[in-house]
């Protein structure tokens, strides 16, 4: 296994939520809960960083309604039941549109590439992302569309930066390098969804 970067560069603006791992990225292609055959992985802690935006600028939020109308969906109306006197949902259709429309906003970014800073087999690496057409949060809307991906040898492992930075989120007992770094709770192992994984972290800096 060897260091190297992993660059996606990017063709629309990117929308990027938490920390974007590059072995979540392949665990999500592949479908898997471990890639240790593509990525170097000591104890369940992955060489791999998170994804660092190229001449990143921050750019407006992207909104989105979401409408889950109860007249289309007859099950809604289990959920608007218990906010009405005794249980009645015979309300009008001006309440029923209102019932399930949801605005959400996203953080967008636009850059040039993202980068990835990993140790591990390059070319099966480049081989697993190849095929992937958008990256990060908004896809099916255009966001993060990816033009080409590419690779090539580097000099960081994917955990420690130039600077002594952490790379990715590590937990404060794992971290060697010293430094002023200010902790937070994060998850550092997959499946990162999962509370059991979260602890104190040292973490990178990214657009989140």
């Amino acid at each position: 296994m060897q260091a190297f970067v992993l660059r996606a560069h990017l063709r629309t603006p990117l929308i990027q939520m938490g920390y974007t791992t590059l072995d979540a990225l392949l665990m999500a292609t592949l479908e898997t809960g471990d890639v240790s055959h593509l990525l170097r992985c000591e104890t369940g802690l992955y060489y791999a960083s998170a994804g660092f935006p190229v001449d990143g600028i921050a750019g407006p939020n992207a909104a989105f309604i979401a409408s889950m109308r109860p007249e289309h969906t007859p099950e809604w109306l289990d959920v608007i039941a218990p906010n009405t006197m005794k249980g009645d949902v015979q309300i009008g259709l001006a309440r029923q549109r209102e019932g399930g429309n949801v605005l959400n906003s996203y953080p967008t970014t636009t850059a040039s590439a993202v980068e990835w800073y990993a140790t591990g087999d390059m070319a099966a690496v480049l081989e697993v992302v190849a095929p992937i057409m958008f990256i990060g949060k908004r896809r099916a809307s255009g966001y993060g569309e990816v033009v080409r991906w590419e690779a090539e040898p580097g000099v960081l492992d994917g955990i420690v930066g130039h600077l002594g930075e952490p790379l990715r989120p590590i937990p404060v007992e794992r971290w060697t390098e010293g430094g002023d770094w200010v902790p937070v709770e994060a998850a550092w192992r997959p499946p990162y969804w999962e509370v059991r994984n979260r602890t104190k972290c040292y973490v990178p800096e990214v657009a989140l």
